[in-house]
């Protein structure tokens, strides 16, 4: 596989797994209630027990699970990143820092 081809896609399913981790998180801090009280919070209203404790058929804790598992694939997809652009990053450290290649004399 060519390398610019493996960026393409470790991009493109970071910006995927991104968009999940957001709403998994929307989810959970604005649809489903906080704690055991199920009181609700901000855009739920808090409408006593009867508040939603279900978002498509799943609990606020299962949602968790997904948000968690999500982070560990995005953790690991950045790590990839980086491992892929390596090269441009310590070039752009070295241009930062001054540290210029030798020059070859004549």
């Amino acid at each position: 596989m060519k390398r610019i081809t493996l960026n393409f896609i470790v991009d493109f399913v970071s910006f995927i797994v991104f968009v999940g981790l957001a709403f998994t998180g929307f989810i959970i801090r604005y649809i489903l209630p906080p704690g055991t009280g199920g009181l609700g919070r901000e855009l739920s209203g808090g409408r006593g027990r009867e508040e939603i404790q279900y978002f498509l058929s799943m609990t606020r804790f299962q949602w968790g699970d997904i948000h968690f598992v999500l982070s560990i694939v995005f953790i690991a997809l950045i790590v990839i990143h980086i491992i892929l652009h390596f090269g441009w990053i310590k070039g752009y450290f070295k241009s930062m820092f001054g540290v210029s290649q030798k020059c070859k004399s004549d």
